[in-house]
């Protein structure tokens, strides 16, 4: 199976473009796949993000979530 990767800069005209694709026989349109991010890259992300505590020790830790 070959494929094409098309880039369309005009959103408009994507239903008119998907119309005419499907009617062509043996053409399908294949949906993007989403990748997901591992559990490092969402780490990464929550320390960009500012999503992280830090604390001098686990006392301190154990304090501020009430144990």
């Amino acid at each position: 199976m070959t494929q094409i990767t098309i880039n369309v800069e005009n959103a408009s005209i994507l239903p008119h473009l998907k119309k005419i694709l499907n009617s062509i026989e043996g053409v399908s349109i294949a949906r993007p796949v989403k990748k997901r991010k591992s559990g490092l890259e969402e780490a990464y992300d929550d320390v960009r993000s500012g999503r992280v505590n830090k604390y001098g020790s686990s006392e301190e830790m154990f304090k501020a979530l009430g144990i």
